[in-house]
């Protein structure tokens, strides 16, 4: 079994997504009320649902209830969470094996109290479903752990395929990117923190530092925080992604302290030809 997540802002385009046939959907070139459906909804949680009298769902009244719960916190703005899992090929699970991947998955990442929805597709190789999460609960608190959640939903996994007897699917070639990518970006921000922490002890203000890296092929960008781009590798980095000692705050203060040490450093030798003229030497 496969997982996947991503996080968005518009629970509408998502919804329609995994609802209606996944082709015109995402082109909207015709009404979808007159397209096929190709998701099954299998779970609901804190949502309630009204059918169109042709028998398909009320799309517009499920997004209107993502969207109200969206209203009581708008500040997070990506508030709608895209988690996928695909089974092995040939693997057909029953509707109550996905409820209990759902229910489980919910418990550990923190949406039991949240609104929440699953659709079934049957139309690829590899029958996979998706849920629709909203991150705010009822309160409009953003109860979604999703720290390292690349890792957990792999081990997460691993974990529902031993409890239910599940295929141990191989990673598919989109994750395989997706490690390489990682160790692209690992390697990029090691080499970035190591040539702003060199330049550090020579510079004196974040003039001089954009100077400095602008020479060891980096731009930078200020604006709510600091930003860097490797001209070379076309990767733009956040300084906040780099560790909390490479945000923009952190940066003038390390710069600060830096200033600090050096003005000490020129007073030293004044204090001791002061001491030395008050012993009279």
């Amino acid at each position: 079994m496969i997982g996947k997540a991503s996080l968005g802002s518009s629970a509408k385009r998502l919804i329609e997504y995994c609802y209606y046939d996944k082709e015109v959907s995402a082109k909207m070139q015709r009404k979808l009320d007159t397209e096929e459906v190709r998701g099954e909804l299998v779970y609901i949680q804190n949502l309630g649902i009204k059918i169109q009298p042709d028998g398909k769902l009320d799309l517009d009244y499920l997004i209107k209830q993502f969207e109200d719960n969206h209203s009581r916190n708008t500040r997070l703005t990506k508030y709608i969470w895209h988690q996928s899992f695909s089974f092995a090929p040939g693997e057909r699970p029953s509707d109550e094996t996905i409820t209990s991947i759902t229910t489980e998955f919910a418990k550990e990442f923190g949406f039991e109290e949240n609104q929440m929805l699953v659709f079934k597709h049957e139309d690829t190789r590899n029958l996979h479903f998706h849920i629709v999460l909203n991150r705010l609960n009822h309160n409009g608190k953003n109860t979604a752990d999703h720290f390292k959640n690349y890792a957990r939903i792999g081990t997460f996994s691993r974990k529902m395929e031993h409890e239910l007897g599940l295929v141990q699917a191989p990673d598919m070639r989109i994750n395989q990117r997706r490690k390489q990518e990682l160790s692209v970006t690992d390697h990029a921000h090691l080499k970035l923190r190591q040539t702003i922490d060199k330049l550090l002890d020579n510079v004196e203000s974040i003039d001089e530092l954009k100077k400095g890296l602008v020479n060891a092929g980096y731009k930078s960008y200020i604006g709510r925080g600091i930003a860097f781009f490797n001209m070379q590798k076309k990767i733009k980095i956040k300084g906040s992604d780099l560790g909390r000692e490479y945000s923009f705050s952190s940066l003038e203060k390390r710069l600060a302290q830096n200033l600090e040490i050096d003005f000490k450093k020129e007073l030293k030798p004044d204090l001791k030809k002061q001491k030395k003229r008050g012993l009279g030497l």
